[in-house]
């Protein structure tokens, strides 16, 4: 699985203005975890190819790095589709500056070029949506550098920034009638480069474990955030110094992402109140709040940081819910508009809305190598701010095309143009006919849950896949699943361990998914549910196989494939590398295998109450040795509860608001 890449990155380190980096294909991987860090001026470059077809017994060399003169010269008039952004805004002599070049027009790589005497320490490349080109530049003098973004010698971008004598920390201006001002349009380019400023900032390599206990957390990291101190008002310290606060839950996580984005690069910006929806009814929303709105009020910090502080805290964070990700696909009084499935369309940046109401946002997507699938990856934010990457796939990603449930799915967010002085989101009939965009679609509400899947795993990773190593992937998709839960489990012990003798009040109904205070913050209904969907997966991934035999070249023994992955998924579940352990009530830690959670699924569906001791949250058989330290049983009436909502579990289907 570390091999598997969508786009390569390349990373070059230059000695001359229009040096030609070279490839080193066996080198396989960068040597930093981050697109964004720099890189030591004896390192390689290192190029990594899309996968070769599973026959190939060489893979594909890859295609050459661009060189700085394949960014052609500045063009008469930039190519909309094509965008480029400094970091900080106002550089200045010997400090270092970030240079991000991004397109949706084509997957292939983007040539970048500076000049004007400062020559970029390293280089990176990534093909893919978007396609972008990222350099680290010191100035040596103050003055006019000349940016140019092309390819193939055709210039397409330009951008020409003044260098200013010395760095210094800036004071943020007054923010009486807005809350930050729009200077910019959102256009194609500036979508690109939006969505390569995400990649950066939750790349890891695949099977990396990437979590943070919160959004500030990442955004506090120059290595990862391209945007970090863009304004030189120390925006990006820990907020105990006087940097934005970011603890984002689900929801909010979308919204705070396209809103510091915004704010950065003075774009426009807004969200509407919207209801949560009802029994057969999907939320509706009313007017939209934008960043011109009147600050409501002021954070720790004067001028526009400290209105763009109470607005994340305040507004936007107590303004937006699961709700507004559900609003009806053709309903226009949204946030975000429903896209078509493809690779343009599925970028990092876009919205996953679940017909039961979590969110996530994609992040990056890795091109399988060698028969394994691909890997498509999104980050959400959780009820106590924390910030993990998950992998696509259907324990992770519900689908119920459902309208009663309200429009799920894959959205991006609707672009809005000032008017009249007003912000303005497009219609779907604007989104569809404008140039930039283009790409709004309905087709997900007709898919069925096996036509959904079945579309995405193709667009993932197109092509034939050893069926084998697809088993593997979703085994150890089941076992990230598992380890995540692990720290769900504990968190929970630690506040009865805190707060012995006390009792978490159990909620009615469907409020048991869908609630605030300590139930919302140590049960795990939501996520047991999506648990024992990805033991289904596993279980029955010979059904998928069946469904589709050519894709997984099984079409002349189908048969002999169904019985040699019923082997290899027996002996994948007792492979040690999928054993977990977990934290028993006495503090003793007890190793399980995926094998032996597969087997407890019957009581993994009554086990995601917090009164519950861990031993029980786990499935230990009663009477066993594992379950001897169990010291804490929920209320007879909530097990009693359990049992009535079992049903919900055993369907492997959340139920429907109001029930």
């Amino acid at each position: 699985m570390s091999r598997m890449r969508l786009e390569w990155i390349a990373i070059a380190s230059l000695t001359a203005c229009g040096a030609t980096p070279t490839a080193d294909t066996s080198a396989g991987r960068p040597a930093t975890a981050s697109p964004a860090a720099p890189v030591a001026a004896s390192e390689p470059a290192i190029a990594e190819p899309t996968a070769p077809p599973v026959a190939a017994a060489v893979p594909a060399a890859p295609p050459p790095l661009p060189t700085a003169a394949e960014a052609g010269e500045c063009p008469a008039t930039d190519d909309r589709a094509y965008g480029i952004l400094v970091s900080p805004q106002r550089p200045a002599v010997g400090q270092p500056m970030r240079v991000l070049a991004a397109t949706l027009a084509g997957e292939e790589a983007l040539a970048l070029r500076v000049d004007g005497g400062a020559v970029p320490s390293d280089m990176r490349f990534w093909t893919g949506a978007p396609a972008a080109a990222l350099a680290t530049v010191t100035p040596d003098k103050p003055g006019e550098l000349v940016i140019v973004a092309g390819r193939g010698g055709v210039g397409k971008a330009c951008l020409k920034v003044k260098v200013r004598e010395r760095a210094g920390r800036d004071a943020p201006p007054p923010a009486s009638t807005a809350v930050w001002p729009s200077q910019r349009a959102w256009d194609s380019g500036e979508e690109a480069l939006y969505s390569a400023w995400v990649r950066a900032l939750f790349h890891a390599e695949p099977g990396v474990d990437l979590a943070y206990t919160a959004l500030d957390q990442v955004t506090r990291d120059p290595a990862r955030n391209i945007l970090h101190d863009a304004y030189a008002w120390g925006e990006d310290a820990a907020p105990q110094q006087g940097g934005l606060h970011m603890r984002p839950d689900c929801a909010d996580t979308p919204y705070f992402l396209r809103a510091y984005y915004s704010w950065k690069r003075a774009l426009p910006f807004g969200f509407r109140g919207c209801s949560r929806g009802g029994p057969g009814k999907p939320p509706r929303c009313g007017e939209a709040t934008s960043n011109l709105a009147v600050p409501g009020g002021s954070g720790p910090q004067p001028g526009q940081l400290g209105a763009v502080q109470h607005f994340m805290r305040r507004t936007l964070a107590w303004g937006v819910h699961t709700g507004n990700g559900r609003v009806a696909l053709g309903d226009e009084r949204s946030d975000l508009y429903p896209v078509r499935l493809d690779r343009r369309s599925l970028r990092p940046g876009t919205v996953y809305a679940d017909p039961y109401g979590h969110i996530l946002v994609l992040v990056e997507l890795f091109a399988g190598e060698g028969g394994r699938p691909g890997v498509l990856y999104a980050v959400d934010g959780q009820p106590d701010g924390s910030i993990t990457r998950k992998r696509f796939w259907e324990g992770n990603f519900l689908w119920n095309p459902d309208p009663l449930l309200g429009g799920s799915g894959f959205k991006n967010f609707r672009p809005i143009a000032i008017r009249d002085g007003a912000a303005t989101p497009l219609s779907d009939a604007e989104i569809a006919a404008h140039a930039d965009y283009g790409d709004l679609s309905q087709e997900q509400g007709s898919l069925t849950a096996p036509a959904f899947y079945d579309r995405m795993e193709a667009i993932v990773s197109p092509g034939t896949r050893d069926p084998v190593l697809a088993l593997e992937e979703a085994v150890a998709a089941l076992f990230e699943q598992a380890r995540v839960r692990v720290t769900s489990v504990g968190n929970g012990d630690a506040f009865f361990k805190q707060s012995p003798g006390a009792t978490i009040a159990m909620p009615e109904g469907f409020a048991v998914f869908e609630t605030t205070g300590s139930w919302e913050s140590y049960s795990t209904p939501a996520r047991d549910l999506r648990l024992l969907i990805a033991v289904d997966v596993v279980r029955g991934f010979a059904d998928k196989v069946r469904r589709q035999p050519a894709v997984f070249a099984a079409e002349q023994d189908l048969e002999g494939v169904v019985r040699r992955l019923e082997e290899a998924r027996d002996k994948l579940l007792a492979d040690p590398k999928f054993r977990f352990e977990y934290v028993r009530s006495d503090g003793s830690k007890w190793p399980l295998g995926l094998g032996e959670l597969v087997t407890r699924a019957r009581a993994l569906e009554v086990a995601y109450n917090p009164n519950d001791c861990p031993e029980y949250r786990w499935g230990a058989p009663a009477g066993s040795e594992e379950a001897k330290t169990c010291s804490r049983r929920a209320p007879n009436e909530q097990q009693a509860k359990m049992e009535r909502y079992r049903e919900w579990f055993s369907a492997r289907k959340r139920p429907a608001r109001g029930t």
